[in-house]
Order: structure tokens, then C-alpha cells, then sequence
């Protein structure tokens, strides 16, 4: 070999020398020359490896199917290559990227075999790391996807920019407005019309999440049909890398018959607090009232002078409104639930329409109230039914100033029965009719607002329901639902 290529050989050999760990080893395994960059790679020094056998840095978790495949390679003259994990000498993994090349003897067959590696255990590790990274974030993912389908079964979600654009909404909140995702998607939030408090809630609520806090309350608002309904509201604020919150993201409940049954609740305790009110004032007013009646009739028989005579006559119609709303109050109170027993009912309700037919007829108001099952009776105080009768129709004929139609029909059921009012009224928003047994509270110019909530009374006295449905221009229905 002339002299230049002898040196750029040895230089070749040098530099692969300074640069890798390399081994040379023979054919029964054992170790013949190993350079510094492998002792120092593997943490053996040259006299620990020299003539021992290659095993001593295999890692006890290394592929030995991969290793029997190598050596297979080698023995028929090829050269391999790969990743393979060795152990330093303290026992820690050594991934090498190694490159296996046979030496061949002058018949052409491999009678040992030099390697050279690079420590990639670094570029291992990270992959590890990548790939455990990789795993949570997929799980992170997965996790994330199933809390989203939680949260659409469970809860209506809504997501507004700074701007009160609205950018998502679940399936549950499009239902509670009433209209389709796409058709709230991009709109601002207040183009819902959803509005039904004062300005000063929204704005306390909205200055609290722009401050990056999280808001929770009871929100009422309105769909597409003018339908008010309640939410448990809660406003998580999103927050950019300047730490402003830039998002929001709406996470309510449906609360409307929580809050029904609240207000029905109130209702109740108003109701009681009330009657016990309304009984004590009563019978405060009756005793002087009696004395009240008893002299204006004495009056009455001395008096000879006309006008005087008139005088006395409104006295005596004003005191005996006077008795008849102390009457209903004592009726809210407490019905006296006496003298029941079997009633036909169907003779009652026309022994009712009966009585009230002039005035109907002075009114332009047909009234049908055909039997359906005369001999039926119901267990009951006959007074108090018929007086629950009586202001029902007479609520009904005042519901109709321009004429109209009032009838009376009947549903029998096993344990139960009903009279069925309806009248072609003006009818009653919802607002109206969730207040219709408020006492007090009348829609009359000479009501007194006690003739609905009387009429519950006694008819939950009775074991039964009083039930009114009302639309707007198409009239009032009132169920009476008694035990049959």
C-alpha cells in the first residue's frame, strides 16, 4: 500500500476512533480491542472487558430475537445495523445506534467482527418522554370529549366572546330557546330578546367575569314564544396569555319547576298566614255588623219620608256586600265541611244555570249544560259545590262582554269525576293565570279577589282540584275534579 494511502487510512482510523465507541470481537463472543469511547460509554475499563464476553453489557430487557437475527446477518457475511440496548455498568440502560461488520479471512469467511455505536440513550429517553406526553395528551383528549358529552346530557352550554357573540350552544340550550343551534350560532346575545330582569343584574353579572372571576346565579329568561323559564347559571371566564378574559363559557340547569314549586310553596304559607288574618278580622267585623243590620231595619219600619227611606236602602245593600265579602273571607279561612252526602251532580249544575239564566240571556250569552249521567252523585257539601259553581260561571259570564257561548260538560272516570266549564272569554295570558289565585288580586272594577282562591279551598276540602287553562282570544276552561 503506497505511503499516502497508508496515512489517510490511518487517519479514517483515527477519526472514526475519536469519534465512536468501537469493539472488535471474535467469533465465540468475546471481547479483542475495545477503544476509550466505549469504556467510557459502557462504565467498564479495557481490562474488564478484554477477553470477556460481549453479554456482560447486554441489558437484561434486551430484544434477543433481534440479536439472533444480527448474528445470523453476520455469519453469512453482512453487515448490520440498528438499535440495540446495552447496560452501563451500573446497571442503567445504554441505547446504542450500532453498526455490525463482519471480517472476512482470505477463504471469505466472516472469523470475527468490529462494531461501532452511538449513544443515543438521550434521544431514547426523550422518545419516552414524547410518547408519555403523547399517551396523557390523548387521554387529556378522550377525557375532554366525554366531559363535553356530560356536560350536553346535563346541562345547557353556551360560549359568548368579549363581544357577547355567541359562538357555541349545545342541543339542551337551542330546546330551552326554542329555536336550532345554527340559528343562535353568530348572533349577538342580546338579538335573543331573552332579557327579563333590570339592567343592573346584567351589568353586575358582566363586571364580574370581564375581572376574570366566575358568576353564579339564578338567571329568568325568555324563548322564542315569550315562554319565561328559570335557569341555575354559572359563567366561567376564559382568560388570554395577558391574563383579560376573552371568553365565556355558560353552564346552566333548568330550575323553572323548582321555581314553580317555590313560588307554590309561598303561595301556601301566604295562603295560611292569610286565612288565620282573614278569620280573626271576620269575626271582628260580624259582631258590629249584626248590630249594624238589626238597626238599620229598625230604622227602616219607622222611617215614613222617601228620600230618607233611599238612604237606608243603599245602607242596607252596602252592608250586606259587607257580609258577603266577611262571608268569603270566612270561607278562605276555613270552609265548614258539614252535612256531606250524596249529591247528583248533574242536578246541582242545572239547578245552578238555571238560576243564572236571565241574566245570561240579558247578556247574549247561550249556555249549554246537557247531562251526560243524571243519576250520578257525589259525596259533598250541596251549598258549598253550588257556590263554587255559581263564580265559576259567573266568572265565565264576565269574561264575555260582546256575548258568546259558555258550556258545560262532564268526564267520568273510575275514582274520579269532573265539570268541565269553558266559555269563549277573552282569555288570560300565562302571566295573568299563574296570579289568578293570589287573593286580592282581581282583574274586576268591583272585584274583591277572593272568589278563585275560596273556590281552592273548598274544593281541596273536598279532596279535589280545581284546574284552569286560559289562552289568550280563545277562551278559559275550568276543570272541577271531584272523588266519584
Amino acid at each position: 500500500m503506497p505511503y499516502s494511502d497508508s496515512l489517510a487510512m490511518q487517519n479514517i482510523i483515527n477519526a472514526v476512533d475519536h469519534h465512536l465507541a468501537v469493539a472488535f470481537i471474535d467469533f465465540s463472543g468475546r471481547f479483542e480491542y475495545v477503544n476509550d469511547n466505549f469504556c467510557k460509554a459502557t462504565q467498564y475499563s479495557e481490562k474488564e472487558l478484554i477477553n470477556n464476553h460481549y453479554s456482560i453489557v447486554l441489558h437484561d430487557s434486551h430484544d434477543n430475537k433481534q440479536l439472533i437475527n444480527a448474528m445470523k446477518l453476520i455469519r453469512g457475511g453482512q453487515i448490520w445495523q440498528g438499535e440495540m440496548l446495552n447496560k452501563k455498568k451500573d446497571g442503567s440502560p445504554l441505547w446504542v445506534n450500532s453498526t455490525i461488520v463482519p471480517m472476512l479471512d482470505r477463504e471469505g469467511k466472516p472469523f470475527r467482527y468490529f462494531t461501532y455505536k452511538i449513544d443515543i440513550t438521550e434521544k431514547k429517553e426523550m422518545e419516552e418522554k414524547l410518547k408519555t406526553v403523547e399517551r396523557k395528551l390523548r387521554l387529556s383528549v378522550s377525557e375532554t370529549n366525554y366531559l363535553k358529552y356530560v356536560l350536553d346530557q346535563s346541562s345547557m352550554v353556551t360560549m359568548i366572546d368579549r363581544d357577547r357573540n355567541i359562538l357555541y350552544v349545545n342541543d339542551r340550550f337551542a330546546e330551552l330557546m326554542k329555536r336550532k343551534p345554527l340559528d343562535i350560532i353568530g348572533k349577538k346575545l342580546d338579538e335573543l330578546n331573552a332579557r327579563a330582569h333590570p339592567d343592573s343584574f346584567y351589568d353586575e353579572m358582566w363586571e364580574t367575569v370581564f375581572k376574570g372571576e366566575v358568576w353564579s346565579g339564578d338567571v329568568q329568561t325568555r324563548n322564542v314564544d315569550g315562554e319565561a323559564r328559570w335557569t341555575s347559571t354559572s359563567i366561567f371566564p376564559m382568560l388570554n396569555e395577558a391574563g383579560e378574559a376573552y371568553r365565556f363559557i355558560f353552564v346552566s340547569q333548568d330550575i323553572t319547576q323548582m321555581k314553580e314549586a317555590e313560588q307554590l310553596v309561598l303561595r301556601s304559607e301566604k295562603l295560611s298566614v292569610l286565612g288565620e288574618l282573614a278569620a280573626g278580622i271576620a269575626h271582628e267585623i260580624r259582631n258590629p255588623l249584626t248590630s249594624l243590620k238589626g238597626f238599620t231595619a229598625l230604622l227602616e219600619e219607622g222611617e215614613t219620608a222617601t228620600d230618607k227611606k233611599a238612604y237606608i236602602s243603599v245602607l242596607k245593600s252596602e252592608i250586606d256586600r259587607i257580609e258577603y265579602t266577611v262571608n268569603e273571607l270566612m270561607m278562605l279561612a276555613k270552609p265548614k265541611k258539614t252535612e256531606v252526602k250524596p249529591v247528583a251532580i248533574e242536578e246541582l249544575v242545572q239547578s245552578v244555570c238555571g238560576f243564572l239564566q236571565p241574566e245570561l240571556s240579558m247578556k247574549n250569552i247561550e249556555l249549554s249544560c246537557d247531562g251526560q249521567n243524571p243519576s250520578a252523585e257525589v259525596m259533598c257539601e250541596e251549598n258549598q259545590i253550588k257556590q263554587v259553581v255559581m263564580n265559576v260561571l259567573k266568572n265565565a259570564i264576565e269574561a264575555m262582554k260582546q256575548g258568546g257561548r259558555v258550556r258545560v260538560s262532564y268526564r267520568y272516570e273510575e275514582k274520579r269525576m269532573a265539570i268541565i266549564i269553558r266559555d269563549d272569554g277573552e282569555g288570560m295570558s300565562e302571566d295573568l293565570l299563574k296570579k289568578i289565585d293570589t287573593p286580592f288580586f282581581t282583574t274586576k272594577q268591583t272585584g274583591n279577589g277572593l272568589g278563585i282562591p275560596m273556590c281552592q279551598n273548598i274544593m281541596k276540602l273536598h279532596h279535589g282540584a280545581m284546574n284552569i287553562s286560559s289562552t289568550p282570544g280563545a277562551g278559559t276552561t275550568v276543570e272541577l275534579v271531584l272523588p266519584y
